[in-house]
């Protein structure tokens, strides 16, 4: 299953009916090249004040749809890490007055995972982070100089426990980090963006 976050809202792209039910305020969409360029403007044209609702395409083959339906977007690979301390706290950071989670491009040559570290590490000041398991990818799409553009995520759980030198780097826009109890982490309340949401649902 792919779940695409257009405007914060998903587009998910699936192979299984089942998926459909009990899904909450979902409407189907045919996987046919023009039903899904239309999804797409939909979501792009959709107000996240007065709409709360999500697309879902039930595939023939769902590999297949979603490269027909990237086609239409330039394509960014990035890495990240879900960072928990020896107290079993979670690290969030504020990017742009939003709680976001440390990520960032893949460099040429580079592996995920090497891009998952590096990015924690330069984001949040962390040495000697531990990496853990592939946690999940998260797909989103935004618009950069007049051009589409679909970013995939790879998250991994990591550990680490000298946090003595954790700052934000603030050239990226981020002014702070916090660890937090995962009881105290409320994810309808919580001031992120929804491909982050959808993250932090797989751990807490």
């Amino acid at each position: 299953m792919y779940k695409i976050f257009i405007n914060e809202f998903p587009l998910v792209i699936t192979s299984n009916p089942t998926d459909f039910y009990g899904s909450g305020n979902y409407r189907l969409v045919d996987e046919v090249q023009e039903e899904l360029l239309k999804a797409r403007e939909t979501l792009e044209n959709s107000s996240r004040i007065t709409t709360d609702f999500g697309l879902m395409v039930i595939a023939g083959n769902q590999d297949e749809c979603f490269k027909k339906f990237a086609k239409g977007y330039q394509r960014v690979t990035a890495a990240g890490g879900v960072v928990f301390n020896d107290k079993g706290e979670l690290l969030l950071i504020k990017r742009q007055g939003k709680w976001d989670l440390p990520k960032g491009k893949r460099d040429e040559g580079e592996e995920v995972e090497e891009t998952a570290l590096r990015e924690v590490e330069e984001e949040c000041g962390l040495t000697g982070l531990v990496l853990g398991d592939f946690l999940a990818k998260s797909y989103h799409t935004y618009f950069m100089d007049g051009q589409r553009v679909l970013k995939t995520t790879h998250w991994y759980k990591m550990q680490v426990s000298d946090v003595k030198d954790m700052q934000p780097q603030l050239e990226e826009n981020i002014t702070e980090l916090a660890f937090f109890p995962p009881s105290e982490i409320n994810l309808e309340t919580l001031d992120t963006y929804n491909s982050i949401r959808d993250i932090l649902s797989q751990v807490l």
